[in-house]
C-alpha cells in the first residue's frame, strides 16, 4: 500500500470515527435540549469562539502553516531551524492568550452580534442574558483552538496525521457525557433559558461540554507533537523572521475570514435567533459537514503537504497533475453524497435526530436546512480544495478576492430567499454560492499556473455528470416508492434508494472507463 493511500485512510478512519461520534453528540443534544431558545442561545455561543478565533487567528494558521512548517522542518536538524517553530509557536500562543482573554471580558458584544433580531416569540432580554453566560465560558476555546491548529500543521507538515485526525472523537466523548448529564442539574425538560441563567449547575454543564472536549484535542495533539521530536520551548520573539513571514503571508487572508464571519452573522441573523432556525440551521450543516468531513478533507489533508513541497521544489508539472487527481477525487467522491444528502434529507434527520425532545417539527426544518446546503455539497468541497492550492503556493490574496465574490453570493440570496423558503432558502444560497465559488476558485488557478489547464478535468467532470444524473433519476424513483415513515421505515428508504443509486453510479463510470473508479474497486 503507498503511503499516499496509507494516510488517507488513516485520516479518513479518524475523520469517520469523530464525524460520527460527533453525530452523537447532536443527537443527544437534541434528545436533551430539543430545537428551543436555549438551543440558538448555545448554537450561537458556541458558535463565538470559532468566529473570533477565526477571525483574529485561524486564518492566519490554516493558510501559512503547513507551507511555513514544511520549509523550517527542513532544517529542523539546524539550530536556527528549532528556534524559529518555536518562536512561532511561542509567539502565537502568547497572542491567543491575549485574545482569549479579551473575547471573555467582551462576552455581550460577542453574542449580540449573533441575537441582532431575536425571534417575536422569545423574551430578547432573557435570550441574550443566557447566551452572555455561555459565551463567557465558551470563548475559552479559542486558545484550545490555536494550540490545535499549531499542533495539527506540525504533525501534518511531517505527514503524521493519526493524532490530529482521531483526536476529535475524545471531545465529542467528553461533550456526550456532559449533555447526559443536564438532566441531573434540576434542569426543566427540555431545559428552559431560566435554568440557563438561575441554575448554576447547568450553566457550567451546558457550558464546559464542548469547552472541555476540545481542550482535550489540544493536549493529546501537544504529547504527539513531543513524541514526534519537536522541539516546543518557550521563546516568543514577535521580531523572528519565520514570526513575520507567518504575518505577510496571511495578511490577505484576516480579509478572507472577516467576509466569512459577516456572512455567518447575517445567516444567524436572518433565521430569527430564538425561533429553533438558528439550532436547524446549525444541525443541518453539521449533517452536511458529515460526508465532506468522511470523504473530501481526508483528500485536501493528505495533498497539501504534497503540494508545498512540490511548488518549493518548482516542480510545475507534477504541482498541476496532483491539483488535477485532489480535485477530480473530490468531485467523485462528494457527488453521490450531495445526490443522497438532498434526496432522502427528512428520512437521514429523522433515523439520527427524530428522538426524545427533538419533534417532528425540528425535524421537517432541519431537514429542509440540510437539503439546501447539500445542493453545494461539490463546490463546497472543490472551493476549498482549490483554496488549498492557492495556498501551498504561497498565494493569499487571490483566496481572498475569490471569497468575497462567493459571501457575496451567500449574503444576496440569503436575503432574497429567506422570506419564501426560511431555513431551505438559507441552506440554498449557502449551496448555490459555494458552487459560483468553486468555479471562480478554478478559473483563477488556471490562470496562475500556467502547466495546469482547465481541461484536464473536462473529461473526468464529463463522466462524473453522467454518472449523477443517473444516480439522481434511481433515488428519485426509489425515494418515490418507498417513502417510509418512523425510523425504521425511513432508514430502509436511505439503505435501499443509496445502494441503487451508487449501484447506478458506479456502473455508469465503469461503462465509461473512469480510472479512478477502476481503481477503487479494485482496491
Amino acid at each position: 500500500m503507498s503511503g499516499l493511500v496509507r494516510s488517507n485512510l488513516v485520516v479518513a478512519g479518524g475523520t469517520a470515527v469523530s464525524r460520527l461520534t460527533g453525530l452523537a453528540r447532536i443527537v443527544v443534544f437534541g434528545v436533551v435540549v430539543g430545537q428551543t431558545a436555549v438551543a440558538d442561545a448555545f448554537e450561537a455561543a458556541n458558535n463565538s469562539p470559532n468566529a473570533i478565533y477565526e477571525l483574529l487567528l485561524g486564518g492566519v494558521f490554516s493558510a501559512s502553516l503547513v507551507p511555513l512548517f514544511v520549509g523550517l522542518l527542513g532544517t529542523v536538524d539546524s539550530r536556527s531551524g528549532t528556534r524559529d517553530i518555536e518562536a512561532v509557536f511561542s509567539t502565537a500562543l502568547v497572542t491567543l492568550v491575549g485574545a482569549t482573554m479579551l473575547a471573555v471580558l467582551a462576552a455581550p458584544w460577542i453574542f449580540g452580534l449573533f441575537s441582532l433580531s431575536p425571534a417575536s416569540t422569545v423574551d430578547a432580554e432573557s435570550f441574550r442574558q443566557a447566551g452572555t453566560l455561555l459565551t463567557r465560558i465558551l470563548v475559552v476555546q479559542i486558545l484550545f483552538y490555536g494550540i490545535i491548529a499549531l499542533t495539527s500543521a506540525l504533525l501534518n507538515a511531517r505527514s503524521r496525521f493519526f493524532a490530529a485526525a482521531w483526536s476529535p472523537a475524545l471531545a465529542n466523548v467528553v461533550a456526550i457525557a456532559l449533555f447526559a448529564a443536564i438532566p441531573l442539574t434540576g434542569a426543566d425538560n427540555p431545559p428552559a433559558l431560566t435554568d440557563v441563567i438561575g441554575i448554576p449547575a447547568t450553566l457550567w454543564t451546558l457550558g464546559l461540554s464542548t469547552t472541555l472536549g476540545v481542550a482535550s484535542i489540544a493536549v493529546v495533539q501537544l504529547i504527539a507533537v513531543r513524541r514526534g521530536g519537536v522541539s516546543l520551548g518557550f521563546h516568543p520573539d514577535f521580531g523572528n523572521e519565520s514570526v513575520r513571514r507567518l504575518l505577510r503571508l496571511s495578511t490577505w487572508t484576516v480579509g478572507y475570514v472577516v467576509a466569512n464571519q459577516i456572512a455567518v452573522i447575517v445567516v444567524k441573523n436572518l433565521a430569527s435567533p430564538g425561533s429553533g432556525l438558528v439550532d436547524a440551521y446549525g444541525k443541518g450543516f453539521v449533517l452536511f459537514q458529515l460526508p465532506h468531513g468522511l470523504l473530501a478533507v481526508s483528500i485536501a489533508t493528505t495533498f497539501v503537504p504534497i503540494l508545498a513541497r512540490l511548488h518549493q521544489s518548482g516542480d510545475h508539472e507534477a504541482f498541476g497533475e496532483r491539483l488535477s487527481r485532489g480535485i477530480g477525487l473530490t468531485i467523485l467522491l462528494s457527488l453521490p453524497a450531495s445526490i443522497i444528502a438532498v434526496v432522502f434529507s427528512r428520512p437521514i434527520v429523522e433515523v439520527i435526530l427524530g428522538h426524545g425532545n427533538f419533534d417532528d417539527a425540528a425535524v421537517s426544518n432541519t431537514a429542509r436546512a440540510l437539503a439546501g446546503l447539500a445542493v453545494g455539497l461539490v463546490g463546497f468541497s472543490v472551493y476549498l480544495f482549490a483554496l488549498r492550492g492557492f495556498y501551498a503556493r504561497g498565494d493569499t490574496r487571490t483566496p481572498f478576492i475569490v471569497n468575497l465574490a462567493e459571501n457575496a453570493v451567500n449574503i444576496v440570496l440569503a436575503f432574497a430567499l429567506v422570506g419564501r423558503l426560511d431555513v431551505l432558502g438559507l441552506g440554498l444560497a449557502f449551496g448555490v454560492a459555494y458552487l459560483v465559488g468553486a468555479l471562480i476558485a478554478l478559473a483563477a488557478l488556471a490562470r496562475a499556473i500556467p502547466a495546469w489547464h482547465l481541461r484536464a478535468l473536462a473529461g473526468p467532470v464529463a463522466r462524473y455528470l453522467t454518472a449523477g444524473a443517473a444516480m439522481l433519476a434511481v433515488t428519485a424513483v426509489v425515494a418515490r416508492a418507498a417513502d417510509g415513515s418512523g425510523t425504521t421505515g425511513s432508514l430502509i428508504e436511505i439503505a435501499t434508494g443509496s445502494a441503487t443509486g451508487l449501484a447506478a453510479f458506479v456502473l455508469v463510470l465503469l461503462v465509461l472507463r473512469d480510472s479512478d473508479v477502476r481503481r477503487i474497486v479494485t482496491r
